[in-house]
């Protein structure tokens, strides 16, 4: 042990005692609890926010299998280091809710069904039908059922006053319902140069043919650039005269009455109808250092404002519902909403699905966004997307996969972030153009690398869908500057491959692979008086040579004439398999080498090249690089299916039986099981632990005495922990040893007597002492003193007298405040057996560690020697002969072993690895 660390954690001690937390807790809620018990798992609370008022940093707040109807909420803030971790009990199902079911419906006439209740959510009233979200009552109907899919009819007329900030459309198939009864216009015009988003708006009143509704926006651009004068995609919803379609709902939120039409008409039974009831399952505002872990939130968003925040194996669906009417150009509505002021956020390995909004909007500092899957956003086509980053520097989106958004996959405008092996597909499944990934903003000093970016288009005849989107904010500002676009790999889109418009400013696109694209490799919008500055297109390849599309402002080309070119390729025969989407590079093919060395700016884009030069393209040969998530996404997260609307796992009929992992050891403990049909986090599939919360597995060891028992052995302890030693033999001790610490370990005494019993110790304070008992009788006790240093080893002697046979025998440490000493082994010796011809001082191995043999030296006779592994299994037994004996282990795996002597019970430890 190094001083250094010692003092730190005495440190970390002395703060927690300060800080009134000295003890850090675990707590326990479950479903048969009571919040006026105490806590504890014999104990626990009935509600997670009874456990959340209490719980302070460092504390454990495990919930047990159930779903909580409520929002966690916590009460104090953790800290660095110590925060304050919500997580499900291992391997149960833990669901957070914003929704309640709904009973007593009753006709209402017309298949139509009605209940009250004692909430409105007003544009966040959310509705749905087991599974099925409902619409809210419009016209047309959603004859598909596929929420991403207009199902709009196009409007003959219309205009826009936007002094008078209102507007009409009109159309002589509109029903003459009162639409003014809140009801609202969904549109969205697509003449050449808009589409960029929908809007909505609230109808003031009606007349044949004709809704007259207000034009109120925060950014003028939301309806002059989309005005109903130039016609376009409409829908009408909210009132009750357009509930006259299966999968419908309206709510009267005077009479708080719900009314739904479902399939064939059918009654709802109670408890099949959800309404949202919370517009958050998680409220993390104004608090540090929370933890959510391990769980699913349904139906409502998660709110984050604070430092180091953390959500990690959460399923989230059905977050950001709303109905969208809303002045500003995204609709406010996000699943997890990381705030402004926010800081150090992680969200990782998280699924985030479904939402009429954003999945994650990220306004935060420093963020962490990794290896999460991420979908189904955006149903409204606003500025809503998957990821949105809109607010303060340094953001990382980092290996996930991101599919299905209204209108981009990424957008972000957060200066000094990074976009790395991402797998973004399907963006554009409402407005028209927009990208997979759309960065807008200047002096942004962005990286996108190694991401795969595919499959992007335009429903309908939209066909603006491209892969990398770097936009403007107006004519004036330069277009994204300081923009690196390297190593990624853009592929079906309806657009170009990479898109720059205005005033492209200090954009490198190096070594990218850009094919099948249906409008050009790389596009432009060069509107009068704007013009390229320092934009490098180097060491590319695409497929073939493109030609302007035509028809719309933007012109389509393979390289982009504004730019410097150099070394990029046109070719479709260098792709290991071109036809499958497979573009890692063949040897001996027209890519490989054809690039240039890019060292620019501090960055070597080319580093670790093979050949006479780089190759082109996002692939070096022999390279394998996949972006995405780590973990099946067909299982979820934690590996738990928990059979909500949504998931993309499947209940199974003949579920197996899982066994707890605690201690990492891939053994499983046979008392602590889960029934699952896919493989729970956390779990194996044998129950062959005899130690389960020790993954070196000593518990089953017995030590004969006489003879050592090296200290990191013990059945069972109290506040002690292993690390590496320096003392001879190697291996492990143990450390962090404080006053009522101890170890105990299994004995076997072959023969009742006298022992002399040597402790092998290192301490860097004024140490303690050790109390030796055998079955709760004590022995003896020793006497420990600073020996120079933590790794600075002496040996310290008593004597006990022992009994014969089978004993508990512990070592009982105690002393002043801080940590004692540590402590490598303990010998056992009398004087009816010694080590005779061994010299302990002179006896060694080497080398140690070992790759696949060691020498003994020291010896002055031949003797039979074993090894055994850390279980005290025999692996290998052989004899020795002569002074210097080569002992060959070639075949043991890595690992740390015991040499031991038959005769005399002297071990010796050494480890063996590659």
């Amino acid at each position: 042990m190094i001083f250094f660390k010692q003092a730190s954690r005495l440190l970390i001690v002395i703060s927690f005692c300060l800080g009134g937390n000295t003890f850090a807790k675990d707590i326990y809620v479950a479903k048969n609890g009571n919040d006026n018990n105490s806590g504890t798992i014999d104990q626990p609370y009935l509600t997670i926010n009874k456990a959340a008022s209490v719980a302070v940093a460092g504390d454990v707040v495990y919930i047990r299998e159930g779903t909580y109807e409520e929002t966690l909420r916590p009460a104090n803030s953790g800290t660095a280091g110590n925060p304050i971790t919500f997580q499900s009990y291992m391997g149960e199902k833990v669901i957070i809710t914003a929704m309640e079911a709904l009973n007593g419906f009753t006709s209402d006439g017309n298949g139509i069904y009605k209940t009250t209740t004692g909430w409105d959510l007003g544009q966040d009233n959310f509705v749905m039908n087991k599974t099925t979200v409902l619409d809210l009552a419009r016209w047309p109907n959603n004859t598909d059922g596929d929420r991403f899919t207009l199902n709009s009819l196009r409007n003959d007329g219309g205009s826009q006053d936007n002094v008078q900030m209102d507007a009409f459309l009109t159309d002589s198939d509109i029903p003459n319902w009162n639409w003014s009864n809140g009801g609202s216009i969904m549109f969205y015009g697509d003449r050449p140069g808009s589409g960029w988003t929908t809007w909505r708006a609230w109808i003031k009143s009606q007349s044949a043919g004709r809704v007259n509704f207000d034009a109120i926006k925060n950014q003028n651009w939301i309806i002059s650039a989309h005005p109903p004068g130039d016609l376009g995609d409409y829908f009408l919803e909210g009132i009750k005269e357009a509930l006259d379609y299966q999968n419908e709902w309206y709510f009267d939120k005077d009479t708080k009455t719900l009314y739904v039409k479902l399939p064939n008409n059918e009654a709802p039974v109670d408890g099949q109808i959800q309404m949202a009831r919370r517009t958050l399952t998680a409220d993390l505002s104004n608090r540090n250092h929370i933890t959510l872990k391990r769980m699913a939130l349904f139906g409502g968003s998660v709110a984050i404002k604070g430092t180091g925040n953390t959500l990690h194996e959460v399923s989230l669906f059905y977050g950001s519902m709303t109905r969208g009417i809303n002045p500003n150009f995204n609709s406010g509505a996000n699943a997890v909403d990381i705030d402004w002021g926010s800081v150090d956020t992680v969200i990782e390995k998280c699924e985030i699905g479904y939402g009429d909004g954003t999945g994650v909007w990220d306004a935060g500092k420093g963020s962490l966004i990794k290896n999460n899957y991420i979908h189904n956003f955006d149903i409204l086509g606003s500025y809503d997307a998957p990821i949105m980053a809109r607010g303060g520097p340094n953001t990382r989106i980092l290996n996930n996969k991101i599919e299905r958004g209204g209108r981009d996959g990424i957008q972000i405008v957060s200066k000094n972030s990074e976009i790395a092996w991402n797998d973004v597909s399907r963006s554009n499944l409402i407005a028209d153009d927009c990208g997979l990934i759309y960065i807008i903003g200047s002096n942004l000093n962005i990286e996108v690398h190694h991401n795969w970016f595919h499959d992007a288009y335009g429903r309908g005849n939209l066909k603006k869908a491209a892969g990398i989107y770097l936009d403007s904010s107006s004519e004036t500002d330069p277009n994204p500057e300081k923009v690196r676009v390297y190593r990624n790999v853009v592929w079906n889109v309806e657009w170009t491959n990479i898109q720059i418009n205005w005033n492209g400013t200090d954009i490198d696109v190096f070594n990218n692979t850009f094919v099948k694209n249906d409008g050009g490799t790389m596009g432009a919008w060069h509107k009068a008086g704007t013009s390229f500055t320092n934009v490098n297109v180097w060491n590319n390849i695409t497929d073939e040579e493109a030609t302007d599309q035509q028809g719309n402002q933007e012109s389509e080309s393979t390289w982009e004439p504004q730019s410097d070119k150099q070394n990029n390729l046109v070719d479709k025969t260098s792709f290991e398999n071109y036809a499958t989407n497979n573009f890692r590079l063949k040897a001996n093919t027209p890519a490989i080498d054809f690039g240039r060395e890019i060292n620019k700016d501090g960055i070597n884009y080319t580093a670790g090249f093979v050949g006479a030069n780089p190759d082109v393209g996002a692939y070096e040969l022999g390279d394998n690089w996949v972006p995405g998530v780590d973990w099946n996404t067909d299982e979820g997260p934690a590996g738990i299916c928990y059979e909500l609307p949504g998931e993309t796992c499947e209940s199974c009929t003949t579920p197996g039986v899982w066994y707890a992992d605690t201690d990492n050891d891939g053994l499983g403990d046979p008392s602590s099981t889960q029934s699952s049909c896919s493989q729970p986090s956390g779990f194996v599939g044998n129950a062959d632990d005899s130690c389960p919360t020790d993954n070196l597995n000593t518990c089953t060891i017995v030590h004969t005495i006489p003879g050592i028992i090296q200290a990191e052995e013990y059945t069972i302890q109290q506040g002690i922990e292993r690390e590496t030693t320096t003392d001879t033999g190697g291996g492990l001790n143990i450390g962090y040893i404080e006053s009522g610490d101890y170890t105990e370990y299994q004995a076997e005494v072959n023969t009742a007597g006298t022992y002399d019993v040597s402790f092998r110790v290192a301490s860097g304070t004024p140490g303690g002492s050790i109390t030796v008992t055998s079955n709760g009788s004590t022995l003896g006790s020793a006497t420990i003193g600073n020996t120079g240093g933590w790794q600075t080893w002496e040996t310290v002697a008593i004597t006990v007298e022992l009994l014969e046979g089978a004993q508990n025998i512990r070592f009982t440490y105690n002393g002043g405040t801080g940590f004692l000493y540590n402590i490598n082994n303990f010998e056992f010796s009398n004087s009816t057996l010694s080590i005779g011809d061994f010299d302990i001082n002179t006896l060694k191995i080497h080398p140690n560690p070992v790759k696949s043999s060691f020498f003994i030296q020291g010896l002055k006779e031949n003797r039979e020697f074993s090894i055994m592994d850390i279980t005290g299994r025999v692996i290998k037994r052989f004899n020795t002969s002569g002074s210097q004996n080569e002992i060959h282990i070639s075949e043991l795996t890595n690992g740390l072993y015991v040499l031991m002597d038959k005769t005399t019970n002297f071990s010796y430890k050494f480890v063996k690895k590659l």
